[in-house]
C-alpha cells in the first residue's frame, strides 16, 4: 500500500530562504513530475530556489558538497532503477550513505529524494507524490530549525 506523508509548514512565506534543488538527467521523464511539484510547492511560499542538474545519482553528493554552503537547504532529486547487475545497490547504498553524511558534515537539510524502485513504473508510481513531499519536508525541517 502506497504511503503519502501529511505535512504542514509553519509559515506562508519563505521568502526568506534560499533552498538549492539537485536533479539528475538520467531517468529524466521520472525526476520532472517531482521538479514540477516541488517548484509549485516553493512558488506557492515564496521560497527562493535554484535548480542544478548533473548526470545522475552518483554526481549528487559531489555537487551538494560544492554547492551546498550558498544554500540555506538542498533537495536530492534522482531515479535509481534495479536492472540485471549489482550496479543498483551499489549506486543506491552509496549515494544514500553519502547525502545522510552531507547533511551531517554541512550542519543543513540535505532531503534525500532519490527513488530507489524495481522497475521504471514503480519510480513514475512514486513520482507522483515526491515531488510535494520533499519540498514540504525541506520547509518543515527549516521551521524546526529557526524555532
Amino acid at each position: 500500500m502506497k504511503k503519502v506523508l501529511d505535512l504542514s509548514v509553519k509559515k506562508s512565506d519563505y521568502s526568506n530562504v534560499n533552498i538549492l534543488v539537485i536533479k539528475t538527467k538520467w531517468n529524466e521523464g521520472v525526476i520532472e513530475k517531482m521538479v514540477d511539484d516541488c517548484s509549485k510547492v516553493f512558488n506557492k511560499v515564496n521560497a527562493n530556489f535554484s535548480t542544478i542538474t548533473v548526470p545522475g545519482a552518483f554526481e549528487i553528493p559531489f555537487m551538494v558538497k560544492n554547492k551546498a554552503n550558498s544554500y540555506d537547504a538542498v533537495v536530492t532529486l534522482g531515479a535509481i532503477i534495479k536492472g540485471e547487475t549489482p550496479h543498483f545497490d551499489i549506486i543506491a547504498q552509496s549515494v544514500s550513505d553519502q547525502i545522510m553524511n552531507l547533511g551531517i558534515e554541512l550542519n543543513k537539510p540535505i532531503i534525500f529524494g532519490v527513488l530507489t524502485t524495481n522497475n521504471t513504473e514503480q519510480a513514475l508510481e512514486r513520482a507522483k507524490t515526491k515531488g510535494k513531499e520533499l519540498a514540504l519536508s525541506v520547509l518543515a525541517l527549516l521551521d524546526e530549525l529557526d524555532g
